[in-house]
């Protein structure tokens, strides 16, 4: 479970940059996507990924094990939840360098979605 619970689009931000807080330079509320306030978790996913190599690379064990906490949460919450860090996240993991970091971190269920 993560520090918070997950609510809002804005709880997945404040999570992430509570985790890694380099990410508050990159987080445009959505603007690069076209939103204006109004974004969604796909959106959140959107903009980290990208970065999320950067992020996890330097990040120490405990923060890596504290994401993947935030991940397997989302992925077992379902819904949009679910669909927004597994198609804009987890799928694209190899791609973004990532998988091998998060891999020994993640449920059975998120194991499932990593591409």
């Amino acid at each position: 479970m993560p520090n918070k619970e997950i609510n809002s689009p804005q709880d997945l931000v404040d999570q992430l940059i509570r985790l890694f807080p380099t990410f508050l330079q990159e987080w445009d509320e959505g603007e690069s996507f076209g939103y204006h306030g109004d974004y969604e978790f796909h959106t959140v996913f959107l903009i980290f990924g990208p970065k999320s190599y950067e992020f996890l690379k330097k990040a120490a064990p405990n923060q890596i094990r504290e994401f993947c906490i935030l991940v397997n949460h989302l992925v077992e919450k379902g819904g949009d939840f679910e669909n927004a860090v597994s198609t804009c996240f987890l799928e694209h993991a190899s791609q973004l360098g990532v998988r091998e970091i998060i891999e020994p971190f993640l449920s059975t269920e998120a194991r499932r979605e990593i591409r």
